[in-house]
């Protein structure tokens, strides 16, 4: 990996290999994110992960070799650093006890959530058929979970748009994960604010169960 990414706007998949020519996502990289993280573990370290751009935007980019020998450097960064690999790792193994345990129906809602927070914005310009491929589902499946998000009005949603119209209500089809996952970030990043620059997160989880 020559080149690792600081996201300023946009959201990337990170998704691990489950077949010869499938891939299911693991987690979600936005603005708060750095892409590579791998690399601060090993330096030679190859990915093993698909890393895909599902919403474009901008990012800094540094040469591996360079960020290593920076983060030997400057031990603040290396702290800012390995609170965001905590997030990650957090991320990632409640996403895949999630998918492994909950209906569609919340695991979509914490997906939307997770991309809502990561993009900073409500909308999030995906079709059906991309949020199946990062859920590993059908098609059908997910139209009919947003059919049923609609109905509540917690969402609308037109041809390669979904729009969170009411992320409460949206929390409330979810599980407990969203809430874990977001606890997390608080605790690692938000909390540690004289230390870290930190991106606005724009819901309001208290009342979310």
């Amino acid at each position: 990996m020559e080149h690792v990414y600081f996201l300023e706007s946009g959201l990337i998949s990170v998704a691990a290999k489950v077949s010869r020519n499938r891939f299911v996502e693991v987690w979600l990289t936005g603005q708060e994110g750095l892409l590579g993280a791998p690399v601060v573990l090993a330096e030679d370290n190859v990915p093993l992960h698909r890393r895909t751009v599902q919403v474009p935007g901008e990012a800094y980019r540094l040469r591996t070799a360079e960020f290593c020998e920076v983060l030997k450097e400057l031990t603040c960064l290396r702290e800012v650093i390995d609170r965001y690999l905590a997030v990650v790792l957090a991320q990632t193994s409640q996403s895949g006890a999630c998918n492994s345990y909950h209906t569609l129906r919340q695991r979509l809602a914490r997906w939307l959530l997770v991309a809502r927070n990561a993009l900073g914005s409500d909308e999030i310009p995906l079709t059906h058929g991309v949020l199946a491929d990062l859920l590993g589902v059908r098609r059908a499946s997910v139209t009919q979970c947003v059919e049923v998000f609609q109905k509540h009005r917690a969402i609308s949603a037109r041809r390669g748009l979904i729009r969170i119209e009411k992320p409460v209500e949206l929390g409330k089809a979810c599980c407990g994960c969203f809430k874990l996952i977001e606890r997390e970030y608080q605790r690692h990043l938000v909390q540690t604010q004289d230390k870290v620059v930190r991106p606005q997160r724009n819901i309001d989880t208290s009342n979310l169960h």
